[in-house]
């Protein structure tokens, strides 16, 4: 089942991500999605951006 997520509600769900000490469960109470959509847009947004590109570079 996929479910439409606008991209505001993104936004809030990759600011969340980004603050320290906020979690998958505290995500999922603010926002009223289920943890697994929430994984599935932070994982397109990693693929998406190939976030280990930086990950690669420092740590050779």
């Amino acid at each position: 089942m996929t479910v439409e997520v606008s991209e505001e509600v993104k936004k809030e769900i990759f600011k969340l991500i980004a603050t320290p000490g906020i979690e998958i469960e505290d995500i999922v109470k603010k926002t009223k999605l289920d943890s697994e959509t929430i994984l599935n847009i932070l994982s397109e947004e990693y693929l998406r951006c190939n976030l280990d590109h930086g990950k690669s570079l420092c740590c050779r």
